[in-house]
């Protein structure tokens, strides 16, 4: 057979079919398919690296399945260009690297060759997932069975190990016995604890008047309860983080630990004068639940870090590898690394632990969307019991979009991939599910409070304007590129007396504050009312915890 492959490898019939085996079910597609119909031109190269790679590598079937299919094949690249199905059961679902978007079977190939398996919503498209590569060296896709509207399947969902039963749509009434009632559409959803009743209203007046998603149809769900048994796995959760002079740092230990449900904290602590006074104010019920690192104190005259936005993400790092030896020898199963201005939020008010504990065994990685606070003025001072609201439109947000991850510990491979997530030493995803693609949205979300209050704000970029301008230039968000030319501006740093600028800057408080809202407060004119979904938080209850 391989003789015979090398032999055909000189035809341009040959070339036409690996071309369409080989490449990537889109624009590669098109450009190798495209240039293998001349006779005269050479075989693409994209379609030549698979060839060879499929007789090296023993897979040499891959284009003698193409060959032998050829009806099939061209059935399947016009059904594609549909955006249709292979056949009647499939839908696609995902390409490679995304998240599928609904659990139940689901196929991960292209072409002919194709692997099953029954995975959850939110599970990444990827070889991770499936355990094997069906077509190697080629750009997959996933294709999902299709679910039929109406059907039981339509009217239940699961939400990693609660079943919630559609109950009605938004003016209709919804029967729920058990009284937790959701409402909302796609990803953005309000939710209501409280006695069964035997008809809510399903609208926003049963909800605080909240509106999850204004101006959009939307509908009511009922917590039906847990869809099996207690799995059996521990729920032990542990947060790590590096902390800078954190904004209130009782109030967020007394959030994660009692009303998330968080079994311990690593801190690894910088450049924090009240530290010490604050940890000591703690309950020792709650100095137990807390491991303190020390940073080596700076002994420059110039405190600041140099390059600290560049350098922070490996100071992460480091803890964040730290942590995860120590968690394995304490027998926690999850650790989550988040900032001292993050909250990991619930918006079912479930434990962490709880949630993560019915992550299938098959998977070591769960990904946390983000979102930013929107807060009600420059005035705030209690920035996280303050905030009602939060920006989910992450193509608005003013610093990261790409969340964070919770990673099982006891998965020995998984390295600290910066801060945001874990691979295993050769940068190869774990098998991950997305937690925003599940049914209703995330079920975990990371809410990030940055730069808040102002005063927080000024300190924040003081410190990080010790950064050269060729790096700031590198930095990826706007709103950190003008908030450090700004404090330098406005501090005579030698990098800007440096570049020799003209323009002076107004650095009076209001002026500041006034740049300030109008990235951080609804002045943002990218923000929009649509963006915004509440942010329902027991304040009161927490803070008498403390």
């Amino acid at each position: 057979m391989a003789t015979e492959l090398r032999r055909a490898a000189r035809s341009p019939r040959m070339w036409r079919t690996c071309a369409q085996v080989f490449t990537t079910p889109t624009r590669y597609n098109e450009v190798a398919m495209g240039a293998a119909r001349a006779a005269d031109r050479p075989m693409p190269r994209i379609a030549r690296i698979g060839l060879v790679a499929s007789l090296f590598f023993g897979q040499a079937s891959l284009c003698e399945a193409a060959l032998r299919q050829r009806v099939h094949r061209e059935r399947t690249i016009s059904l594609q260009a549909a955006d249709m199905p292979v056949d009647g059961e499939w839908q696609a679902c995902a390409e490679e690297g995304e998240a599928v978007a609904q659990a139940g079977r689901t196929r991960f190939g292209w072409g002919a060759m194709w692997v099953e398996s029954s995975l959850p919503a939110g599970a990444s498209c990827s070889t991770s997932s499936f355990g094997t590569d069906p077509a190697p060296f080629v750009r997959k896709v996933c294709e999902c069975a299709a679910v039929v509207p109406g059907s039981a399947d339509d009217r239940l969902r699961e939400e990693l190990g609660l079943i919630w039963r559609r109950c009605g749509d938004e003016g209709e009434s919804c029967d729920c016995k058990s009284g937790i009632v959701r409402f909302g559409n796609g990803q953005r959803w309000v939710v209501m604890d409280g006695p069964g009743h035997e008809e809510t209203p399903c609208g926003a007046g049963s909800f605080k008047g909240e509106d999850p998603d204004a101006g959009v149809p939307k509908e009511c769900w009922c917590d039906q309860g847990q869809s099996r048994a207690p799995v059996p796995t521990s729920n032990r959760v542990a947060v790590v983080m590096l902390s800078r002079r954190p904004p209130d740092l009782r109030l967020w230990l007394e959030y994660h630990v009692g009303h998330m449900g968080v079994e311990h904290i690593f801190i690894q602590v910088e450049d924090s004068p009240e530290f010490n006074s604050t940890f000591a104010s703690l309950k020792p019920s709650m100095q137990q639940r807390v491991t303190v690192w020390r940073a080596a104190a700076q002994v420059s005259g110039d405190t600041r870090p140099q390059d600290d936005y560049e350098t922070l993400q490996k100071r992460q790092i480091s803890v964040m590898a730290r942590a995860k030896q120590v968690s394995t020898e304490m027998g926690i199963s999850w650790l989550i690394h988040i900032d001292d201005d993050e909250l990991l939020y619930s918006p079912t008010h479930r434990h962490a632990g709880d949630l993560l504990a019915q992550m299938p065994n098959s998977f070591d990685q769960a990904y946390i969307p983000n979102a930013e606070a929107v807060y009600p003025s420059a005035d705030v001072t209690n920035c996280f019991a303050q905030t009602t609201e939060i920006n989910v439109n992450a193509f608005t947000f003013a610093s990261y979009a790409n969340g964070k991850a919770a990673v099982r510990v006891s998965d020995s491979a998984a390295v600290p991939a910066g801060p945001h997530m874990w691979k295993d030493a050769r940068g190869t995803e774990l098998a991950s599910i997305h937690l925003d693609h599940l049914p209703f949205g995330a079920p975990l979300i990371v809410v990030h409070f940055e730069s808040c209050p102002f005063a927080r704000w000024e300190s924040k970029f003081w410190e990080l304007g010790n950064t050269a301008p060729r790096k700031i230039d590198a930095i990826p968000f706007r709103f950190y590129r003008d908030s450090i030319k700004r404090m330098q501006e406005c501090n005579g740093s030698p990098q800007v007396a440096a570049a020799q600028t003209d323009v002076q800057a107004d650095c009076s408080k209001g002026s500041l504050q006034t740049f300030w809202a109008q990235w951080k407060t609804e002045a943002n004119p990218s923000i929009r009312r649509e963006d915004l979904v509440p942010l329902n938080i027991p304040w009161a209850n927490i803070q008498a915890s403390i």
